[in-house]
């Protein structure tokens, strides 16, 4: 009797398992990865690969709060990348139309424990869209003030010397247009 009740547990666990649907997984969802998994979203496969964590424990107190550095290796139709993201500075990454956030890494050190094995990071994978940004002359006639014109990322605000208009322009022709007087600031 003992082992047909040990059967029907065993036959309706495995029965469970195979009913279960792989999880899709979309652009915008949090992600939990474990170390050496990886996931699929879209075109990309990312897989977690390794960790440097100087995180202050939990049950110490530290002069410096430390940071934890993911290697995060991308894989999509054409390349392989490995990327590092940190939970200080670096925690945002680009890659072809993806933009890859580094949310948290789980668990929290403890002194009196071992957790290498127990790593999980949660990130978001999300389209990379780029900056709209208006002409500086169109900002300017909608209203927008000379010192408050936005420029596109790789270009920098300068205004003309002869009727204020602003203009963006590459930092190596901001010093060339400030020589010949065309702008009266560097900004």
């Amino acid at each position: 009797m003992k082992y047909f009740v040990i059967f029907l547990i065993l036959i309706g666990t495995m029965g469970a398992s195979f009913a279960l649907e792989p999880e899709e997984i979309s652009l915008d969802e949090l992600l939990m990865i474990k170390l050496h998994q990886t996931l699929s979203v879209e075109s990309l496969d990312v897989e977690f690969s390794g960790i440097e964590d100087s995180r202050c424990p939990s049950d110490v107190t530290c002069i410096w709060e430390g940071r934890a550095s993911v290697t995060l290796h991308i894989y999509n139709q054409t390349q392989y990348q490995a990327i590092t993201l940190d939970t200080n500075d670096a925690k945002t990454f680009r890659v072809d139309s993806y933009e890859i956030n580094l949310i948290d890494v789980l668990p929290y050190p403890v002194s009196t424990k071992d957790v290498s094995q127990e790593y999980v990071v949660i990130i978001s994978v999300s389209k990379n869209t780029p900056e709209i940004v208006l002409p500086p002359l169109k900002q300017s006639k909608n209203g927008v003030s000379p010192d408050l014109i936005n420029c596109k990322s790789t270009l920098v605000l300068i205004i003309k010397n002869s009727n204020g208009s602003p203009a963006c322009v590459k930092s190596e022709t901001k010093a060339k247009l400030f020589e010949r007087g065309w702008t009266a600031t560097l900004l």
